[in-house]
């Protein structure tokens, strides 16, 4: 009987658990800016993003995700000589890869259409795939985020969502983007401040699939 009882409970609360899990993945574009660097600004493209979420629904209005976002980018810069100045085009490409968790506050969850404000914490992992050594690194820094989006819910485990964001890496001790691609020692900044240097935005939509009936 107590073994009955045991695998009873067991069932029930891993029933409860799968009914607030949801899968989503997303696709759209990504925005950035320059990054400030010694005598020059860089130049990131703008190019498109996609990735997959996998979340867990608290209550009616608390929804925490694990996002994984990708997008394969350039820089194009100015190629720092050795006796000073700035020399030839460079361009280097890149690769982003962002790893956070998305903190989802639901306006309602009751209805078919959710509007909804969120939070990102989590790592940028920014890669620069360049054919000269001298220009390839992959550096990691701590990412915050801030969007809303909508939610529509064409059944009752079936939803599409549009979003939009601001996506802010940050750099500790004047560790920043610039060096990271290999433009000297110049292009950082300095002091114990943690601060951005690069400003991004994206602007997805995808779809979501909530495993409980």
């Amino acid at each position: 009987m107590k073994k009955i009882l045991v695998i009873a409970i067991i069932l029930f609360t891993t029933s409860e658990i799968y009914a607030q899990l949801e899968l989503g993945a997303f696709g759209g574009w990504l925005w950035t800016g320059s990054v400030p660097a010694w005598a020059q600004d860089i130049k990131v493209s703008d190019k498109g993003n996609f990735g997959i979420t996998a979340g867990y629904q608290f209550n009616d209005e608390m929804l925490v995700n694990f996002e994984w976002n990708h997008t394969e980018n350039s820089a194009t810069f100015r190629e720092y000589l050795v006796g000073g100045g700035l020399g030839d085009v460079i361009n280097v490409p890149l690769t982003f890869n962002y790893y956070m968790l998305g903190f989802n506050y639901l306006v309602s969850s009751s209805e078919s259409l959710v509007p909804y404000g969120l939070v990102n914490l989590g790592v940028l992992n920014a890669t620069s795939n360049s054919q000269n050594p001298a220009y390839q690194d992959s550096n990691n820094w701590f990412t915050a985020g801030l969007g809303g989006g909508l939610r529509y819910y064409i059944s009752d485990n079936i939803g599409i969502k549009l979003q939009a964001r601001l996506l802010l890496p940050m750099q500790f001790g004047g560790v920043g983007f610039g060096c990271g691609i290999g433009t000297g020692g110049g292009g950082c900044g300095a002091g114990v401040s943690t601060y951005t240097n690069i400003i991004q935005g994206d602007f997805t939509g995808g779809i979501v699939l909530k495993l409980g009936s």
